[in-house]
């Protein structure tokens, strides 16, 4: 399964944020739940910070989905 998420903040695990991340830890939970364990999360992160933070987000976030795609 493949999950396109944003953010508008930097909540990765090398952030002073992590420990507030629910959005993914809470998908990984429940579709393990349902037995989905093969995820892979497109995340475009900080893009409420900046207009250059924003493009670099959906940039990275499109190369992402390239490499998944030619995979």
């Amino acid at each position: 399964m493949i999950i396109a998420s944003t953010r508008g903040g930097y909540y990765g695990a090398d952030t002073p944020m992590a420990a507030l991340e629910h959005q993914e830890s809470h998908l990984r939970s429940f579709l393990g739940f349902l037995g989905i364990t093969q995820l892979e999360i497109v995340r475009a992160e900080g893009v409420k910070v900046s207009d250059e933070a924003r493009a670099q987000a959906l940039s990275a976030a499109f190369e992402q989905i390239g490499a998944l795609q030619a995979a």
